[in-house]
């Protein structure tokens, strides 16, 4: 229970998939997210729904609230295993963990997993605010044209979809530990 750098994979997977749907619920119906719900849009700030106000507020913290915990790739993970039999410890893996957790290198690594789910949280709770304020949608306040079939989704729009719920699905390589080397 709260801010676990799995806590924050978990919620992470959610915005990916959150964000997909909405928007290719936004491509089929022309419709944004909160529209699709039926909740009032195109109003002041101030005027904002409690539950609409809560995860947007949520999804901000979540995004720039790094989990506790570091991560470690399978190799150095395996080695720490390894020193409890006898063998000198290797030596402490250098960890960069900024807000944004960049140092994970290429593909699906539990760091870049962080990364895009922390994209994802930070797009759906501007979305939303934009969709608040403005009345459209994520992809209707970029111009994008909605309402349509699926069979004309510009193709930018459906590799973000594809990619968020690839991303979503597809659980990175590596583990966290905590600071005591618990998973």
């Amino acid at each position: 229970f709260g801010f676990t750098k799995a806590n924050e994979l978990f919620v992470g997977r959610l915005a990916q998939l959150g964000i997909a749907f909405s928007l290719i619920g936004e491509v089929i119906t022309g419709k944004g997210a909160l529209a699709q719900l039926n909740i009032e849009t195109g109003i002041p700030i101030n005027e904002i729904e409690p539950l609409v106000l809560f995860n947007v507020l949520f999804f901000f913290i979540a995004a720039l609230n790094p989990g506790t915990g570091k991560f470690v790739t399978d190799e150095e993970m395996l080695n720490s295993v390894t020193c409890i039999h006898g063998q000198a410890p290797p030596p402490k893996p250098k960890v960069e963990d900024g807000i944004f957790g960049t140092s994970g290198g290429i593909g699906f690594t539990k760091q870049n997993e962080l990364f895009v789910g922390r994209v994802a949280m930070l797009g759906i709770a501007f979305s939303l605010i934009g969709e608040v304020i403005t009345g459209k949608g994520a992809l209707a306040q970029l111009n994008i044209e909605t309402g349509i079939p699926i069979n004309e989704i510009e193709p930018l729009v459906l590799f973000n979809v594809l990619f968020f719920f690839i991303a979503a699905l597809n659980p990175g390589t590596g583990k966290f530990v905590t600071d005591e080397g618990e998973d």
